[in-house]
């Protein structure tokens, strides 16, 4: 199932173009250059965006077709990300 989860944290078994077969996967389809989150989750050394401890970042909140994940979800997870380092450092 793990290698189902796109680098961006999108769940590959869910899209219809990669369940049809149109579609291998990002790691098959894209090269460096192409997929922002994708070039940035192997040059850190992680599995998929979600991992960073920098998720998620101002680029994916603000860079065109950088993620497939809803903004206003992303804003809200900065947010309470930001809210949870206050308390933490209280």
């Amino acid at each position: 199932m793990a290698e189902l989860i796109g680098k961006c944290g999108f769940y590959c078994g869910a899209c219809p173009t990669y369940i049809s077969e149109n579609c291998s996967g990002c790691m098959e389809e894209y090269k460096e250059g192409d997929c922002f989150t994708r070039d940035c989750v192997i040059k850190s050394g992680i599995h998929f965006c979600g991992e960073c401890k920098n998720f998620p970042c101002d680029t994916i909140l603000t860079k065109p077709h950088t993620t497939v994940l809803n903004t206003d979800w992303l804003r809200w997870k900065k947010k309470s990300n930001a809210n949870q380092q206050e308390q933490d450092h209280e």
